[in-house]
């Protein structure tokens, strides 16, 4: 009665071994990034009570999830777009009416079409 067997002492140690490894076992089951880590601080240094903590909460921790980065290729500002956009848009008109002045010149377009498509361009 007073010798330990290989029965008793498989009973006494696996739940030993389970709760020495827990931090290892949840690490596993999470598939934690790190788990590898995780296990060998737990094996070599969950002895100290401060090592098993420390796994423990590493293997409870949530992964980091990797960042998005959003590069915005805009070279303006939200508020210069639209002044950026009116300077295009007049950019246009001032071709525009480039163009109809050299087809007027040119004799292509009369004095009455050079004015409809002015008033065109310009209402546009």
């Amino acid at each position: 009665m007073g010798r330990i067997g290989a029965p008793e002492l498989l009973i006494i140690a696996i739940p030993f071994l389970a709760l020495y490894f827990l931090p290892s076992f949840i690490a596993l089951s999470r598939k934690k990034t790190n788990r590898t880590a995780i296990i060998l601080l737990n094996f070599f240094l969950g002895w100290t009570f401060i090592g098993w903590i420390a796994s423990l909460v590493w293997a409870c921790t949530t992964n980091n999830e990797p960042q998005t980065i959003v590069v915005n290729n805009n070279p303006y500002s939200k508020e210069e777009s639209p002044s950026h956009l009116q300077k295009n848009d007049f950019d246009e008109k001032l071709n525009s009416l480039q163009k109809l002045k050299d087809l007027l010149d040119s004799g292509v377009l009369s004095q009455e079409e050079f004015e409809q498509q002015k008033l065109k361009v310009l209402a546009s």
